[in-house]
């Protein structure tokens, strides 16, 4: 790639510019228009609207300018991503670049646990189904009509995952709550965390848990899953305070940085690896309760990999990190000055 081009995070004052970029490949097709503010209503503000789907969108950037675009949709339920919103402005086409750009949504799907990558495009636009086509996708036979000023009608491509990333680390803990397996799984721009507890510890969960927790470059959080016997949620964040759960606003968590999930210390990593210590709120999410709720947190470095955590209501904890910020041993402290061990890491570096 270019020395000049710079591949990074869309942001919302790219709206603009992303309305110019796609307006421009619209033109090329007659009768073909963008829809603002309906149909095309990610385009304003693309940052927010990939956080609150649980997305990622990416753009190129040349000089400044916006050139070309990707993005994704969350992975769902029958474990496909979808890649959305390829453009590539006319001036920057027949560079390799709408390939690079299919390779980071690939990269990322592959990352997140997908077994597919789905997309949908306009009968018109014949170039880009060569594109597709050349990089393995196939058309699945489905259409699906708009009823959009355009008059489109879409065309499905599809295209298997060849094989899931592989963990860097797999490791696991014993707690309160029972056995916990993780796997840490690196993603072209950050991380994803797959935990599942088997729930054979004192505070029963009622059965099996299992999560993830995909997180940016700068380990911000930015999707959560939480499944198990109490239901499924799924909080998305862009990063800078703002969350959605189950696509709706959380104005609860506003101002939250990072996500505390109860039943494991996985999640005390993120504030860890990307703030360093001091105080933080996390969004804290109960187990086996359903409540999510803002949570005030401290670290405090002691050194030799030690932390000390406190949260409101008095709690004091003592942590053992290992060079990742990953957990070995976790210790509730007394104000009588004697510790309970509550997690314990029993096995390191598995697969």
């Amino acid at each position: 790639m270019n020395e000049r081009l710079l591949l990074r995070p869309v942001r919302d004052d790219d709206g603009p510019q992303l309305v110019a970029l796609i307006g421009a490949a619209y033109d090329e097709y007659p009768g073909c228009v963008l829809d603002l503010p309906d149909l095309d209503d990610d385009l304003p503000t693309p940052a927010t609207t990939a956080a609150r789907r649980g997305g990622r969108w990416w753009v190129l950037e040349d000089d400044g300018a916006v050139v070309a675009s990707v993005g994704t949709g969350a992975l769902d339920d029958d474990c496909r991503v979808e890649l959305k919103r390829l453009y590539v402005a006319d001036s920057h086409r027949r560079r390799g670049l709408a390939s690079l750009l299919v390779e980071r949504v690939r990269a990322h799907a592959a990352g997140v646990g997908a077994t597919h990558v789905v997309l949908w495009s306009d009968t018109r636009f014949v170039d880009a189904h060569r594109l597709y086509e050349r990089h393995g996708f196939v058309d699945t036979g489905r259409r699906r009509d708009l009823h959009d000023p355009s008059d489109t009608t879409e065309i499905q491509f599809e295209q298997p995952v060849d094989a899931p990333a592989e963990a860097r680390r797999a490791w696991s803990w014993d707690g309160p709550f029972g056995v916990e397996h993780v796997r840490w799984v690196d993603l072209p721009d950050g991380a994803v965390f797959f935990g599942e507890i088997t729930d054979t510890g004192e505070e029963r969960l009622g059965g099996p848990l299992v999560y993830s927790v995909e997180v940016d470059a700068d380990w911000r959080t930015r999707r959560v899953l939480v499944a198990g016997p109490t239901g499924v949620r799924v909080l998305s964040s862009d990063g800078a305070g703002r969350w959605w759960r189950d696509g709706r606003p959380a104005e609860e968590l506003e101002g939250c940085l990072d996500v505390d999930i109860e039943a494991t210390p996985l999640t005390n990593t993120l504030p860890i690896r990307r703030a360093g210590a001091g105080p933080v709120t996390a969004a804290w999410v109960r187990v086996p309760d359903p409540a999510v709720e803002p949570l005030h947190q401290a670290y405090e470095a002691d050194g030799d990999g030690r932390w000390t955590y406190r949260s409101a209501g008095g709690f004091v904890g003592g942590l053992t990190v290992d060079d990742q910020g990953l957990v070995i041993d976790y210790l509730q402290q007394h104000d009588d000055g004697s510790t309970t061990p509550i997690w314990t890491r029993v096995a390191r570096d598995h697969r």
